[in-house]
């Protein structure tokens, strides 16, 4: 489980580490963390290589701002869990705008700080847990479902758009629509299926995708498509 601190004290940042190394000794959990002392440290490092499954983000740090940064790591990766730690309370509202997972107000007290671990370590490994079984030349390969941007139909071919790239394989629609149930997935077009995890903008004729595709949107598919994305972002 791979963790990142984003805080601008020093202080405050060990005592997070020491709460997170504790928890994890505890539950016999691997974990990696790594410690940023500002929101512009953190995305040199993170658009190079450093790659999180869960983000303490302080919110008021010089220069850009943790709600800012929110923003910024949305718009490429909607699948990272982020949890705000500040000690403004008014904070607390806009943390929806980014999905945020969970809200900790300073002096963070253990007890929240070790739920939150819980909680995320368990929704990670769900999501690693939840994937599916894809033919290919040499066998089979599992793909996480998290890891699916969306699926394409091509005449009697399967395009499954992963972040490893492209899978391509022979297979009808009617086999592979189950496999993606609502309201994670939804068909917005015909021959396309996508995973609303990682859909950034969503509008009457078209869907953008966190990898910079874009997909259409067909009038028959609007509606529903609109209301799954809606209840979707309301149960996460």
């Amino acid at each position: 489980m791979r963790i990142a601190i984003c805080e601008d004290n020093k202080e405050h940042a060990e005592i997070l580490k020491g709460m997170i190394k504790e928890w994890a000794e505890e539950e016999q959990v691997k974990v990696e963390i790594g410690h940023y002392m500002s929101a512009e440290q953190f995305l040199f490092c993170w658009e190079k290589e450093a790659k999180y499954d869960l983000i303490f983000l302080d919110i008021e740090m010089a220069k850009m701002s943790g709600m800012e940064l929110a923003r910024y790591i949305r718009r490429v990766d909607r699948a990272v869990l982020i949890v705000f730690t500040t000690g403004i309370v008014d904070y607390v509202f806009r943390g929806y705008e980014v999905s945020a997972f969970r809200y900790l107000r300073k002096p963070l007290r253990e007890r929240e700080v070790l739920a939150a671990l819980k909680k995320a370590h368990h929704e990670i490994e769900e999501g690693k847990r939840d994937a599916v079984i894809v033919p290919t030349a040499e066998g089979a390969l599992r793909v996480f479902k998290n890891d699916i941007y969306y699926v394409e139909v091509d005449n009697h071919y399967i395009i499954m758009h992963t972040k490893q790239g492209n899978l391509r394989y022979k297979e009808k629609l009617g086999n592979v629509e189950p496999m993606f149930p609502e309201p994670g997935f939804c068909k917005c077009h015909r021959s396309y299926i996508v995973n609303l995890h990682h859909v950034g903008l969503l509008t009457k004729d078209k869907v953008e995708i966190d990898n910079g595709d874009t997909l259409p949107v067909s009038k028959a598919r609007w509606v529903e498509l609109n209301e799954c994305y809606l209840d979707y972002y309301m149960k996460i």
